[in-house]
């Protein structure tokens, strides 16, 4: 049959479509024949009968693949006035310009078919309603899809081999650049090199990747970014996220390793874009090419930080974790003797390990359950004792490591200064290159220059308040403290937080298998330690019945005795007693454990008689009355320092320390000593700025008197050691 008899004047009276697609940027600039070929067919249309007017380009999707039809605009409205019945012919140089996946392509196929819509390419005209046209129409875009496929293998493997040899230029992470030669160096910067070290230090230390983030919070560290996605040397500084955190620790470029193909990616049929990528495990990486350039760490400090995150990573699977600031000694390192899973801590009731995997999978009974009460001092004592002949080593190794934390963080904040005081610089000799007349540029780098100089004052104040905060120095006395505090290690250990007792456990304990059924009666502990020994004990188990050790219900019994609900908190959380559910104290949290617990307090924030509570404190109005004046003055007092005493929060009721030593001091009848300082003059006198005065007052160095030689009092204040301050 004649290609041009399947034409009819009802075609002939409809559009004729040319599509015309190139599959990147790249080809629409450089492949500049096929587009000319693909434009020709607007002549082709003309030669076979079609009006000007009646002839529509459609060449939206220069630059996009044919894979998908998803972001292709031009042939999805070519769809829709094929399916509208207002297309006579689709013109194009081959099918694969139309679709490379069957989807998109069997769905054009049939509304043409359904609407009487030709298909012309190089080679001749098909009409999808004739059989064998339609035929070889599905072939050629089986073929298209199957032609896509190839290439991108073909494509891949000559990928792959060039990154076998090293030589396929992966895009590097931030803190190396690329050199003339194609080698890869650190980056030049110093202030970069010292912010990645910095990171991977404070793993070091931290061991956790969100505490790491937030000790970047707190020391006011700022992390380095490209700017872009191009290799050149160019960042820019940006406050800490956790993923770019963690991005540094995963990625093995910073052990100085060439990897490639750490993930399996498998394409989805029909999108172009759409990958599904699985995370390989080290051992399956394709390519891995150790020290092929300078890196920031050891392989083996590469992999020693991914097992830390692996076992921090808390997914389906119980794992050690990073240590936390619950009760429980051994968490993540306690395991079950029956049945070798890592123990669960609950805090419910009593803290304990309990292996309750059976009764989670399989509703079956508990594998084995110990409370803490006599297992975490056997562990506690246990360590002491291990670690007690390397103690002074271990302080004096401390002490290195706060040389270097300090110099670290130093460090860093010198060469914020240093990249300051160049934009500065930069900055004024790009004005004093114009002339000073020329408003309409000198305006504009004069601003540039003062926003240089606020930010360089800005941020010499910043480093300012951080060296005094927590860059200075170890003094003498202080190095002679943390000394002092290694010969006795039991002290350091109970001044430690829960988090870092349990992070200096773990230096020497890898774990410990608890077994409460091969000796009745008995707990056998089997510790294996760092080293790769074992150690095995047996441990009565205490009878039911039997009370535990002190509990944060006897503590807390203990302090309602003496002190409020918001000062056993602060108390509580100093003394290191988190809730049973890890968290930090509050009034509210000590308020419900005492309900539940039936723990009266002995000091309740509002009068309900003119007695003293049990810390001893008065009613503000008894005080008041004992030292004639109205309630409102001893209000001024107590928040001037004049007086001790406790209030909640302000506008709350206020109670008054007025003992035996502190009435003759504030009853006015006292005379004044030539030792005596005026109250307002005396900080000045001293040498102390206004907040040192108070915290001498809070902390009755400073004791006040009250002196009445008329009708009006002064106050004054008196040493309680008066030689120090003169000297």
């Amino acid at each position: 049959m004649n290609a041009n008899s399947k034409l009819t004047a009802e075609h002939l009276g409809k559009t004729a479509c040319i599509y015309i697609r190139q599959s990147s940027l790249r080809q629409v600039e450089e492949n500049l024949e096929s587009q000319d070929l693909q434009y020709q067919l607007v002549q082709r249309a003309r030669n076979l009968g079609w009006a000007e007017e009646n002839i529509q380009i459609i060449d939206d999707d220069l630059g996009k693949s044919g894979i998908t039809a998803a972001n292709r605009n031009g042939f999805q409205n070519l769809v829709t006035a094929v399916g509208l019945g207002r297309v006579g012919i689709i013109l194009v140089t081959d099918v694969s310009r139309l679709a490379r996946n069957c989807t998109d392509w069997f769905s054009l196929l049939d509304l043409a078919s359904l609407r009487d819509c030709l298909i012309s390419d190089a080679g001749g005209i098909y009409n999808p309603r004739v059989f064998d046209d339609r035929l070889l129409l599905g072939l050629k875009g089986t073929f298209a899809e199957a032609q896509w496929y190839s290439m991108r293998i073909q494509l891949g493997a000559a990928k792959f081999n060039k990154a076998k040899r090293g030589d396929l230029h992966l895009r590097l992470p931030v803190g190396f650049v690329r050199v003339a030669d194609n080698r890869v160096a650190l980056h030049p910067d110093q202030q970069v090199q010292t912010v990645v070290r910095h990171v991977f230090a404070e793993f070091e230390r931290l061991g956790s990747a969100h505490k790491i983030l937030r000790a970047l919070r707190d020391q006011s560290v700022l992390l380095p970014r490209r700017t872009g996605s191009s290799w050149d040397q160019d960042v820019r500084w940006v406050r800490p996220a956790f993923s770019a955190i963690y991005a540094i620790l995963k990625n093995p470029a910073y052990a100085g390793a060439y990897a490639y193909g750490k993930h399996h990616g498998t394409h989805i049929p029909g999108d172009a874009h759409k990958v599904v990528n699985h995370p390989l495990p080290l051992q399956d990486w394709p390519v891995l090419h150790q020290e092929a350039f300078p890196g920031y760490i050891s392989w083996d400090v590469y992999l020693r930080n991914q097992q830390v995150l692996a076992q921090n990573a808390q997914g389906i699977q119980w794992k050690r974790g990073v240590p936390r600031t619950g009760l429980a000694l051994l968490q993540g390192i306690a395991i079950c003797a029956r049945c070798g899973r890592i123990m669960h801590t609950h805090y419910t009731h009593a803290t304990a390990y309990v292996c309750d995997h059976a009764t989670q999978q399989y509703a079956d009974r508990r594998c084995q359950t110990f409370t803490i009460a006599y297992i975490d001092p056997f562990i506690e004592q246990l360590f002491l004792q291990a670690v007690q002949p390397a103690h002074l080593q271990a302080a004096l190794s401390a002490l290195d490591q706060i040389d270097t934390y300090r110099q670290s963080l130093l460090t860093q904040w010198r060469q914020r200064q240093e990249h300051a005081r160049y934009d500065t610089q930069l900055a004024r000799r790009r004005y004093e290159r114009v002339d000073p007349d020329n408003r309409l540029v000198a305006a504009s780098l004069e601003q540039d220059w003062e926003n240089c100089m606020r930010q360089q004052a800005t941020l010499d104040k910043e480093a300012t308040q951080a060296q005094a905060r927590q860059l200075q120095p170890l003094s003498d006395i202080e190095r002679q403290s943390i000394l002092a505090l290694a010969s006795d290690l039991p002290v350091l250990w109970q001044q430690a937080s829960l988090a870092d007792r349990k992070r200096l456990l773990r230096c020497l304990i890898q774990d410990v298998t608890l077994d409460s059924f091969s000796a009745p009666g008995f707990s056998r502990i089997l510790v294996r330690w760092r080293t790769g020994a074992t150690s095995s004990f047996s441990v009565p188990r205490p009878r039911h019945g039997t009370p535990p050790a002190t509990t944060v219900a006897d503590r807390l019994r203990q302090l309602a005795q003496r002190l409020p609900d918001d000062m056993i908190a602060d108390t509580l959380n100093t003394e290191g007693f988190p809730t049973a559910t890890g968290l930090p104290w509050t009034l509210a949290r000590v308020r419900a454990v005492r309900r539940k617990h039936n723990i009266p307090s002995s000091c309740g924030y509002i009068a309900l008689s003119d007695e003293p509570r049990g810390d001893g404190l008065l009613p503000v109005n008894v005080v008041a009355s004992r030292l004639g004046v109205h309630r409102s003055i001893i209000s001024d007092w107590f928040h001037a320092g004049l007086i001790q005493g406790h209030q909640r929060r302000p506008g709350a009721a206020l109670w008054v320390r007025l003992n035996d030593d502190d009435l003759p001091r504030l009853d006015g009848s006292a005379s004044q000593r030539p030792e005596m300082l005026p109250f307002e003059t005396a900080p000045q006198t001293l040498g102390l700025d206004s907040d040192q005065f108070r915290v001498m007052l809070k902390t009755e160095k400073l004791l006040p008197w009250r002196i009445c030689p008329g009708k009006q009092s002064k106050w004054f204040v008196l040493p309680q050691n008066p030689i120090d301050y003169a000297q």
